[in-house]
């Protein structure tokens, strides 16, 4: 039997199993990011610089070019990446199945390697983190 991971994720938690056998999920490992929860001011806890103009009065308050909820999504996936890209290196994996919530699943495509992309075998856009191995099965492929 090949060697099949499973990535269930949203943007705070992430389960990664391994596919035992046709219908058995066996959890390899759980990824917890508490900062993708927290609201925008517990991120930041500064406020936001301020700058001169340069002709005229006043300032102008410096916004930042990226939400802080948007790096943390984006540094979460990163971590659930560098985990499958070793399973790659090791060559204990060799086929991947990403389910994942709508706007957690761009995070997690963007953050994948070229070599862990081409192991993936399908997409599932949704969120079954709460869910047990044997629900989570039913939603994927007869054969994996």
């Amino acid at each position: 039997m090949r060697k099949v991971w499973i990535v269930v994720a949203n943007g705070s938690q992430s389960t990664i199993y391994k596919a035992k056998n046709t219908h058995t999920l066996i959890e390899l490992k759980t990824f917890q990011h508490h900062e993708t929860q927290q609201s925008k001011g517990e991120l930041n806890s500064d406020r936001p610089g301020r700058q001169t103009n340069r002709v005229g009065y006043g300032t102008d308050t410096m916004e930042e070019k990226t939400p802080p909820k948007v790096k943390e999504a984006s540094s979460f996936a990163q971590e659930i990446a560098y985990y499958l890209e070793e399973g790659f290196n090791g060559a204990t994996c060799e086929r991947i199945y990403i389910v994942a919530k709508p706007p957690f699943l761009g995070f997690i495509r963007g953050a994948l390697s070229a070599n862990v992309s081409k192991l993936v075998e399908a997409e599932v856009q949704k969120d079954l983190t709460q869910m047990r191995p044997e629900q989570i099965r039913e939603y994927l492929p007869p054969v994996l």
